[in-house]
């Protein structure tokens, strides 16, 4: 299979998981019975963030060790004979090259901290007071 296929799945189930994590606060207000604002932003600021730690882990750090394991390419090597332990043809050399080079900056952590307090903190405050003002709305002993 192809550096770029792999890299395509692995993307697919990235995107996944962040669609799962925007949802997230919806199945909560569905399944939660008692219409309780801070109930429901409790349980969804916590379950987002543990998705999300899980979510960025894995599109920042486990996925490309993936990669790199199944094209033999170690990245502690200190040259190009080092790193590459097998033969490979040059689009998933320069596929899995482009995936190494992208992987230097900011690491996941900090990726992590960063977005999840600049947008899904604010994202749960957002969704969870409209499912509560639509659950609110929606009930029938509305005073």
């Amino acid at each position: 299979m192809r550096a770029s296929t792999v890299e395509t799945i692995f993307l697919i189930f990235t995107l996944l998981s962040y669609l799962l994590i925007f949802i997230t606060p919806f199945i909560i207000g569905k399944k939660i019975k008692k219409n309780n604002y801070l109930t429901l932003l409790f349980l969804s600021i916590i379950l987002t963030f543990i998705l999300s730690i899980i979510s960025v882990y894995w599109s920042d750090d486990l996925s490309e060790e993936i990669i790199y394991k199944l094209y033999g390419f170690d990245t502690r090597g200190m040259s190009d004979s080092e790193r590459w332990t097998r033969e490979l043809n040059i689009e998933d050399k320069k596929t899995i090259e482009k995936i190494y080079n992208g992987s230097f900056g900011v690491g996941w952590p900090l990726k992590l901290i960063m977005s999840y307090i600049f947008f899904m903190v604010p994202y749960n405050l957002i969704i969870c007071a409209l499912i509560y003002g639509w659950k609110r709305k929606k009930a029938p002993n509305n005073v």
